[in-house]
């Protein structure tokens, strides 16, 4: 039963593209641009301190964590105010970078996950959030 006074947990968008004080640091970036980026899954997200993202520079935090902030929905482009049209592009356009579900600290309130099922977190470990050189593919998946 709910706990009076306490506001049901928000869905997540798992792919922020700004990183603001309600957001949840679940995935660190690995690899590189030529043997391709993978998402090292944290096994507890961490709230994204000034601390934690200052950590990324040179970089920018976009650029080298994965992030969760409550979805923005309607005030996304990628929602047509039902589903998260990004979910619905990775789950349909990219093969899947593991065999079986990584550990994910944000899925029991993930919108790719609640949307897309399995099939999005098959995908989610190749998904870096915002790369200086995207290929073609990665263009039209981020749409």
């Amino acid at each position: 039963m709910p706990q009076r006074g306490r506001q049901p947990a928000s869905i997540l968008c798992p792919s922020v593209t700004e990183i603001g004080p309600n957001a949840e640091v679940f995935g660190v970036l690995t690899g590189s641009a030529t043997e391709g980026f993978r998402i090292g899954y944290l096994t507890e997200a961490l709230p994204a301190t000034v601390e934690l993202l200052a950590a990324a520079a040179p970089a920018k935090p976009t650029e080298v964590f994965r992030a969760a902030s409550p979805c923005m929905e309607r005030r996304c482009k990628h929602f047509d105010g039902r589903d998260c049209g990004l979910a619905a592009r990775v789950a349909s356009m990219l093969d899947p970078a593991v065999g079986t579900l990584p550990r994910c600290a944000i899925r029991p309130r993930c919108r790719w996950f609640r949307q897309e099922g399995r099939a999005a977190c098959l995908r989610c470990p190749q998904v870096a959030t915002e790369q200086r050189n995207p290929n073609d593919l990665q263009n039209a998946v981020a749409g």
